[in-house]
């Protein structure tokens, strides 16, 4: 049985720091929200990805970012980074069939409740522009880098903060009632 080793508090906070510091390493919402979630954890003694594999899904986590390809059209790259996190944490594997696969439907309902409706509720969208509109005020274009830099030096995390976080308390809450890992 995994043990934590740190409080869930400071896990949870240590994921929000995390998020806000890998923005500004490799400024992308996806793979920093990713990175967030699984390093957090790994810090605080629950392991959800190998730094192996994070390394071998980083390049395509960078292609999903900006709401896919920087298009900023897309869902918002932290959400995607969120739900691939909260599905490892499942522990599902390709070889379970049947009831089984009941603990897809869970994830699906843990997906739901703790990062859907919440952004849902807060920016009343999952798309990467409307978030940076109902956050910021205004919509960047990543595809034109002096407009990323400009929003670099604003984001201070922009969403990647607020729901890498928001997904670490569903994994936390989950593991406390033995649903994950």
């Amino acid at each position: 049985m995994v043990q934590l080793n740190r409080t869930k508090k400071e896990i949870i906070r240590k994921t929000g720091e995390l998020a806000v510091e890998y923005e500004k390493k490799y400024s992308g919402c996806c793979q920093c929200d990713f990175l967030a979630i699984v390093d957090a954890l790994r810090w605080g003694g629950v392991e959800i990805a190998t730094e192996d594999m994070e390394d071998r899904l980083f390049p395509g986590l960078c292609l999903l970012t900006g709401g896919i390809g920087v298009t900023t059209d897309g869902t918002c790259g932290a959400i995607i980074g969120s739900v691939l996190a909260i599905g490892m944490s499942l522990g599902v594997s390709r070889g379970i069939r049947g009831k089984d696969m009941s603990i897809v439907g869970d994830g699906l309902d843990i997906v739901w409740r703790y990062v859907m409706d919440k952004c849902d509720g807060k920016y009343r969208s999952q798309l990467c522009k409307d978030i940076q509109i109902i956050h910021y005020g205004k919509s960047w274009d990543f595809r034109i880098p002096e407009m990323t830099d400009e929003y670099l030096k604003v984001s201070d995390g922009c969403a990647i903060k607020e729901i890498s976080v928001w997904a670490v308390e569903a994994i936390l809450d989950e593991f406390e009632q033995n649903h994950f890992i």
